[in-house]
């Protein structure tokens, strides 16, 4: 049973002030997975006192809770004014970033990575994400460049991490080195306790490659570990619009209207895969106005979105077929 006493106590012991009983509510609140109503009272508590010392805290939970509210845009502002106001803090970049990912916005994640290896200095995990966002985004060159140049900085002991395998392995596929950075993926993908990255890169491999079947599997594992997240979703939609005996552009919609959902309609990757599978189900004006949707998200990144070319081409032929 929650207790106030104990909890502010805990907190004199923590922060050596007077508690803010709305953000010790809150707490437990947001340990129940209560989020709405931690996230009301981490607000609450924010406005009565803004410059307090445990507000980036504050902040960083209440950011977490709105992610799980779907509020995303507002959890990246919190994320940034926690940044802004304590440039040092590692977590905050890392959430953020992982936000942006999760939004699509592989180029906005490479920047807050950027900014954190400035101010938090050399770190394994951050220049692997760091990678993985720029080669995820396709570029550009000189990003890439300069998060290749950070792991000069880094032991060897440090060289070893997950995510700078799993990004090593992507930057083999990325220049033409099909075969290795596959068997990588591959390798780092197997076992029951696989790095959720390494598992979904493998499945992206194998759907390039024609591997539906196998790629399935993969995302079927993905799913298990997270079953909201937009790009599982969006690769397993794109996995049924494979010509072959996996075709299914019904069930594919489905899935990509969840990833569009999931990701709060900002990914211009996941609202092209929506577009096409309501193409392919004769849907043409929804996959129109989809296709404009996904124009208008990719316009906002920061880089260009690759596939830009091929929306364009796509709203060219579903004009032309509401024409007639």
């Amino acid at each position: 049973m929650f207790s106030i006493a104990k909890a502010s106590f805990d907190w004199l012991k923590t922060w050596k002030s007077v508690p803010v009983l709305s953000w010790v509510k809150a707490a437990d609140l947001y340990k129940a997975g209560n989020y709405e109503q931690a996230a009301k009272l981490y607000e609450k508590g924010l406005l009565k006192n803004p410059n307090h010392k445990a507000g980036s805290c504050a902040r960083l939970d209440l950011a977490y809770c709105l992610f799980r509210l779907g509020k995303y845009e507002l959890a990246k502002e919190h994320l940034q004014a926690v940044i802004n106001r304590t440039p040092s803090l590692r977590e905050a970049y890392v959430r953020l970033a992982r936000l942006q990912v999760w939004s699509g916005q592989n180029m906005d994640a490479a920047w807050t990575l950027r900014r954190a290896l400035r101010e938090v200095g050399p770190d394994a995990e951050i220049i692997g994400e760091y990678l993985i966002a720029v080669l995820d985004n396709g570029g550009p060159g000189y990003l890439l460049r300069e998060a290749l140049a950070s792991l000069k900085k880094l032991n060897r002991e440090e060289k070893q991490h997950q995510k700078l395998e799993i990004a090593a392995a992507k930057l083999a596929i990325f220049r033409g080195e099909l075969k290795e950075g596959r068997a990588k993926l591959g390798r780092l993908a197997s076992g029951l306790e696989a790095p959720f990255e390494a598992v979904m890169a493998y499945a992206e491999a194998l759907l390039e490659e024609g591997r539906v079947a196998h790629a399935r599997q993969q995302l079927r594992r993905a799913l298990m570990v997270a079953p909201q997240h937009p790009r599982v979703l969006s690769l397993f939609a794109f996995s049924y619009l494979r010509n072959g005996p996996f075709y299914n552009a019904e069930y594919a919609a489905q899935l990509a209207l969840s990833a569009c959902q999931n990701s709060g309609w900002q990914s211009p990757k996941e609202l092209h895969i929506l577009a096409q599978a309501y193409s392919a189900v004769g849907r043409s004006s929804e996959a129109l106005l989809v296709a404009h949707r996904a124009k208008e998200a990719g316009s906002k990144l920061l880089g260009n979105y690759h596939d830009v070319r091929t929306i364009d081409v796509m709203i060219a032929d579903l004009s032309k077929t509401a024409e007639m």
